[in-house]
Protein backbone atom coordinates (compact mmCIF):
# COMPACT_ATOMS: atom_id res chain seq x y z
CA UNK A 1 0.00 0.00 0.00
CA UNK A 2 1.39 3.36 -1.06
CA UNK A 3 1.36 6.48 1.07
CA UNK A 4 0.29 9.95 0.02
CA UNK A 5 3.94 10.99 0.23
CA UNK A 6 4.95 8.33 -2.31
CA UNK A 7 2.31 9.49 -4.80
CA UNK A 8 3.35 13.10 -4.15
CA UNK A 9 6.99 12.21 -4.87
CA UNK A 10 5.98 10.51 -8.13
CA UNK A 11 3.88 13.52 -9.15
CA UNK A 12 6.74 15.91 -8.39
CA UNK A 13 9.01 13.81 -10.60
CA UNK A 14 6.45 14.04 -13.42
CA UNK A 15 6.17 17.80 -12.97
CA UNK A 16 9.98 18.19 -12.93
CA UNK A 17 9.88 19.67 -9.43
CA UNK A 18 12.60 17.53 -7.81
CA UNK A 19 15.63 19.35 -6.45
CA UNK A 20 19.21 18.56 -7.46
CA UNK A 21 19.41 15.67 -5.00
CA UNK A 22 16.13 14.10 -6.18
CA UNK A 23 14.07 15.27 -3.18
CA UNK A 24 10.44 16.16 -3.78
CA UNK A 25 9.66 17.89 -0.50
CA UNK A 26 11.52 21.18 -0.74
CA UNK A 27 10.90 24.84 -0.05
CA UNK A 28 9.65 25.24 -3.63
CA UNK A 29 7.03 22.49 -3.29
CA UNK A 30 5.55 23.53 0.10
CA UNK A 31 2.35 24.88 -1.50
CA UNK A 32 1.88 21.64 -3.46
CA UNK A 33 2.50 19.65 -0.31
CA UNK A 34 -0.19 21.54 1.63
CA UNK A 35 -2.77 20.98 -1.12
CA UNK A 36 -1.97 17.30 -1.70
CA UNK A 37 -3.97 15.56 1.09
CA UNK A 38 -7.20 17.30 0.06
CA UNK A 39 -6.62 16.53 -3.60
CA UNK A 40 -5.84 12.89 -2.82
CA UNK A 41 -9.12 12.66 -0.89
CA UNK A 42 -10.89 13.94 -4.01
CA UNK A 43 -9.07 11.41 -6.21
CA UNK A 44 -10.18 8.60 -3.90
CA UNK A 45 -13.78 9.82 -4.14
CA UNK A 46 -13.47 9.86 -7.95
CA UNK A 47 -12.08 6.31 -7.90
CA UNK A 48 -14.96 5.08 -5.78
CA UNK A 49 -17.53 6.77 -8.02
CA UNK A 50 -15.89 5.43 -11.18
CA UNK A 51 -15.80 1.84 -9.92
CA UNK A 52 -19.19 1.95 -8.18
CA UNK A 53 -17.80 1.43 -4.68
CA UNK A 54 -20.11 2.30 -1.79
CA UNK A 55 -19.63 3.06 1.87
CA UNK A 56 -17.03 5.06 3.71
CA UNK A 57 -13.26 4.95 3.33
CA UNK A 58 -10.26 5.88 5.42
CA UNK A 59 -9.87 9.65 5.13
CA UNK A 60 -6.65 11.14 3.82
CA UNK A 61 -5.53 13.90 6.14
CA UNK A 62 -1.74 14.04 5.93
CA UNK A 63 1.21 13.17 3.73
CA UNK A 64 2.00 10.18 5.95
CA UNK A 65 -1.40 8.49 5.47
CA UNK A 66 -1.61 5.25 3.53
CA UNK A 67 -3.97 5.21 0.57
CA UNK A 68 -6.41 2.58 1.77
CA UNK A 69 -8.58 1.23 -1.05
CA UNK A 70 -6.15 1.78 -3.89
CA UNK A 71 -3.53 -0.81 -4.75
CA UNK A 72 0.02 0.17 -5.69
CA UNK A 73 -0.66 0.05 -9.44
CA UNK A 74 -3.61 2.44 -9.15
CA UNK A 75 -1.81 4.74 -6.72
CA UNK A 76 1.34 5.17 -8.81
CA UNK A 77 -0.02 4.40 -12.27
CA UNK A 78 -3.15 6.55 -12.09
CA UNK A 79 -3.30 8.84 -9.05
CA UNK A 80 0.04 10.55 -9.64
CA UNK A 81 -1.29 11.92 -12.94
CA UNK A 82 -4.50 13.11 -11.32
CA UNK A 83 -2.52 14.80 -8.56
CA UNK A 84 -0.18 16.50 -11.05
CA UNK A 85 -3.16 17.73 -13.10
CA UNK A 86 -4.95 19.20 -10.11
CA UNK A 87 -1.80 20.84 -8.71
CA UNK A 88 -1.00 22.54 -12.03
CA UNK A 89 -4.50 23.57 -13.13
CA UNK A 90 -3.97 27.28 -12.33
CA UNK A 91 -0.30 27.81 -13.07
CA UNK A 92 0.15 25.65 -16.19
CA UNK A 93 -3.15 24.70 -17.83
CA UNK A 94 -1.48 22.98 -20.81
CA UNK A 95 0.53 20.64 -18.59
CA UNK A 96 -2.51 20.13 -16.35
CA UNK A 97 -4.56 19.15 -19.40
CA UNK A 98 -1.91 16.64 -20.49
CA UNK A 99 -1.72 15.06 -17.03
CA UNK A 100 -5.52 14.97 -16.77
CA UNK A 101 -5.78 13.14 -20.11
CA UNK A 102 -3.14 10.65 -18.96
CA UNK A 103 -5.05 10.21 -15.67
CA UNK A 104 -8.28 9.44 -17.53
CA UNK A 105 -6.51 7.09 -19.96
CA UNK A 106 -4.75 5.14 -17.22
CA UNK A 107 -7.92 4.95 -15.12
CA UNK A 108 -9.79 3.42 -18.08
CA UNK A 109 -6.94 0.98 -18.75
CA UNK A 110 -6.95 -0.04 -15.10
CA UNK A 111 -10.72 -0.56 -15.20
CA UNK A 112 -10.42 -2.78 -18.29
CA UNK A 113 -8.06 -5.07 -16.43
CA UNK A 114 -10.23 -5.42 -13.34
CA UNK A 115 -11.46 -8.94 -12.83
CA UNK A 116 -15.16 -9.55 -13.15
CA UNK A 117 -17.19 -11.26 -10.50
CA UNK A 118 -18.32 -14.84 -10.94
CA UNK A 119 -21.74 -15.65 -9.60
CA UNK A 120 -25.16 -16.99 -10.29
CA UNK A 121 -27.19 -15.09 -12.87
CA UNK A 122 -30.71 -14.36 -11.75
CA UNK A 123 -33.40 -15.12 -14.34
CA UNK A 124 -35.63 -12.05 -14.33
CA UNK A 125 -37.94 -13.28 -17.09
CA UNK A 126 -38.98 -16.64 -15.60
CA UNK A 127 -40.78 -19.23 -17.68
CA UNK A 128 -39.72 -18.23 -21.17
CA UNK A 129 -36.26 -19.74 -21.21
CA UNK A 130 -37.33 -22.79 -23.25
CA UNK A 131 -39.62 -21.03 -25.72
CA UNK A 132 -42.70 -22.00 -23.73
CA UNK A 133 -44.57 -18.87 -24.78
CA UNK A 134 -43.43 -18.69 -28.39
CA UNK A 135 -45.50 -19.29 -31.51
CA UNK A 136 -42.85 -21.53 -33.04
CA UNK A 137 -43.13 -24.59 -30.84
Amino acid sequence: MKSVKEVFNAAMALMDELDGTGKAQTRDTKEYEKRTPGIMETLMAEKRLFFGERGSWAPIESMEDDIVGADDVYAIGVMQYGLAAKLLVDENPRAASFYHEKYEENRRLYALRERGEIGKIEDLYGGIEYGEFSRWK
